[in-house]
């Protein structure tokens, strides 16, 4: 888990190779000079760097300007196949996309974050802000409650102090006392809700995977409000999302 208690102890070309494609992320394309002024390096140096992300694939161009290439692309969907997690869940989630026909995710915390490993859409599924491979934080999502609920209080106090509590909307909790409140309630009922807290129109239900006191992630239904409320969202997909962590669990415990 990265936080700010750790020593800043990196290497200054390491952090400028990871500047510069994180900004490539944010922008979908740049210029030399676009990455040079960013960065604060010259052209040249700019141009050296640029030139060799392309030569190992991880960078394209294009009508003279840079984009990521699929080479990272490739190196995330070896990083998500290598988590057991992926394996144990993947036929559990399409099944309940299938019932449910709303969008059902397999959420992981990493490095502090929500990440969104796996994706199925039923047949009624709509868009949300959530893709696969996209981080987020953790305290507003119900998946990422679900996992905060069963983490170390002090490991989720250092969340807290590093990324913050930022408000989605104005049902995001964002006081410290109020999500600990909320994370035991989770713990005590096997599920967390997300009632509007990253959008106002969109409710969620997650329960966290837990195999031996750990917690590997959680398992989330999200949909419209219209069609998540009621018994639906207080007890028929809690049901539904509790049995599927526990057929995940047994696929982790016995694969």
């Amino acid at each position: 888990m990265k936080t700010n208690s750790e020593p800043d102890r990196t290497v200054k070309t390491a952090e400028r190779v990871f500047d510069i494609l994180e900004y490539l992320e944010q922008v979908d394309t740049a210029t030399i000079r676009d990455v040079a002024d960013h960065v604060e390096i010259a052209k040249s140096t700019a141009y050296t760097y640029l030139a060799t992300f392309e030569k190992h694939e991880y960078i394209a161009k294009q009508d003279g300007a840079y984009t990521l290439g699929l080479k990272s692309l490739e190196t995330g969907i070896i990083a998500r196949k290598n988590l057991d997690i992926t394996s144990a869940a993947e036929s559990t989630i399409q099944q309940v996309a299938e019932k449910t026909g709303e969008t059902v995710w397999i959420v992981v915390e990493e490095h502090s974050q929500a990440v969104y490993l796996l994706k199925c859409e039923g047949e009624n599924a709509v868009q949300t802000r959530g893709e696969v491979g996209k981080r987020t934080t953790l305290h507003d999502i119900a998946a990422g409650k679900a996992i905060l609920a069963h983490m170390d209080e002090a490991a989720v106090k250092e969340i807290i102090e590093y990324h913050g509590l930022p408000a989605r909307t104005n049902q995001t909790i964002t006081n410290a006392d109020a999500l600990f409140d909320e994370l035991t309630t989770v713990r005590e009922r096997g599920y967390a809700v997300n009632r509007g807290e990253t959008t106002g129109k969109l409710r969620a239900v997650a329960s966290p995977i837990i195999v031996d006191e750990t917690v590997h992630g959680a398992i989330g239904v999200a949909g419209p409000k219209n069609r998540l409320s009621g018994e639906r969202l207080e007890t028929t997909l809690p049901s539904m999302i509790q049995e599927a962590a526990d057929t995940i669990v047994l696929n982790l415990t016995y694969s």
